[in-house]
């Protein structure tokens, strides 16, 4: 559910030639020029986006509080599509925006799905995915609830079962492989469907996210994720070198641009971008600096990385015009893409790759988004072709693009 318009757009501000005696600038050319000015009105037409897209959002809340797929029976019990709405909505930004009785609706109609004693045991009974949806849940009250002792006691809860699912390597406990601390998509057992539903780069990332965000993250818990993540991330031998696997079982159908051998013979999954985003993310919710080598390589390879297999359009480009720039990770890929992008410039770290991208999704995200306020993806391998998930990833993109700077 929740896990390559690659394009370089550096502006060119104009050419100066310092010859003897005499300054001679020389101006851009005249499509430079239009680019120019239409990048000055691109993030006030982002903001336009943003508010439209946070309406529609507004709008699709049900009567109960809940936010309920259209698209996907899966999703019929609304606990996932709720807290990834909620947890967009409360994301900081610029624009303003107060939906304060929304969220709390959202709130009250996710805490009526729960039973705090038996949270696991609830929330698996109402989500398909109910290790995003904890820690989506988690990531909204550190962002949103007052700290009142009820709200407390629910994000020690939902810390606690977090932690209850990290898969650390315990005495007479069998792990799904040579290597445990990473969080899969939520089956309780340890022992079994391991290979079906591995430890991912993807809900470790939420999980490490929430945790530290309610700062309910141990150190213990911290060093077993870090050895997961070191894992998952592609080393120096291998193509890709410093990128993230989504699993590090490299055969596995879910590492999405496939595997191949290294030059000393041993298989690794190729990495792509919003694995290695999330991967970038992980570590940083470790308390890992950005300038560390770990930070640092997996920075330095992404405009390396392959497309994802299923960023491949099965239809000519004539029969789908308008989205010739989209796949169907578009919208998870914008938002781990900018997220990355913010995280390493709040922490004083620019990279033109990711400007580049960044200027690019903004510019995707307001041409593609439809009258009405809402996105959606003509592929649907990856659920984009739900609106209710493409907007939410779309707003996560918006937020970060137009988040004031630090």
């Amino acid at each position: 559910m929740f896990p390559h318009c690659v394009h370089h757009w550096i502006p060119i501000l104009g050419i100066v030639l310092l010859l003897p005696g005499r300054l001679i600038a020389q101006d851009p050319p005249a499509e430079i020029q239009v680019e120019q000015e239409h990048f000055q009105s691109r993030k006030q037409q982002g903001h336009h986006a943003l508010l439209k897209g946070r309406r529609w959002l507004e709008q699709q809340q049900e009567h109960s509080g809940g936010w309920q797929s259209k698209s996907y029976a899966s999703l019929e019990s609304r606990v996932a599509t709720s807290a990834l709405v909620m947890s967009t909505l409360v994301e900081p930004t610029s624009a303003g925006v107060e939906q304060k009785e929304t969220i709390n609706r959202g709130l009250l109609f996710l805490k009526s799905k729960i039973n705090q004693g038996e949270i696991g045991q609830s929330v698996e009974a109402e989500s398909n995915y109910p290790l995003y949806s904890i820690s989506l849940m988690l990531a909204t009250l550190n962002q949103f609830q007052p700290e009142t002792t009820a709200n407390r006691e629910l994000r020690d809860a939902l810390s606690r079962e977090l932690l209850r699912r990290q898969r650390i390597m315990h005495s007479g406990r069998v792990s799904e492989g040579d290597v445990a601390g990473g969080w899969g998509p939520g089956s309780d057992s340890f022992y079994q469907g391991a290979a079906a539903n591995p430890a991912n780069i993807s809900v470790t990332y939420f999980a490490l996210a929430a945790l530290s965000g309610a700062q309910r993250l141990p150190l213990k818990s911290r060093f077993a994720a870090l050895d997961y993540l070191q894992h998952c991330q592609v080393p120096a031998d291998a193509a890709g070198a410093g990128g993230f696997v989504f699993t590090f079982l490299s055969d596995h159908p879910l590492n999405k641009a496939g595997s191949q051998r290294s030059p000393s013979g041993k298989r690794y999954g190729v990495p792509y971008l919003s694995a290695t985003c999330d991967g970038i993310s992980a570590l940083l919710a470790c308390d890992v600096p950005a300038d560390d080598r770990r930070v640092q390589t997996a920075i330095h390879v992404l405009p390396q990385l392959t497309h994802a297999r299923l960023a491949v359009l099965p239809l000519s480009a004539e029969s789908l015009p308008a989205y010739q720039k989209l796949d169907a990770l578009f919208f998870y890929e914008a938002a781990a893409t900018t997220r990355v992008w913010k995280q390493l410039k709040e922490r004083g770290v620019e990279n033109s790759y990711l400007n580049a991208r960044c200027h690019e999704i903004l510019r995707t995200l307001i041409a593609r988004q439809q009258a009405d306020g809402h996105w959606e993806n003509p592929l649907p391998w990856m659920m984009e072709d739900d609106p209710l998930i493409a907007t939410t990833f779309a707003l996560q993109a918006l937020h970060r693009c137009l988040a004031p700077a630090e």
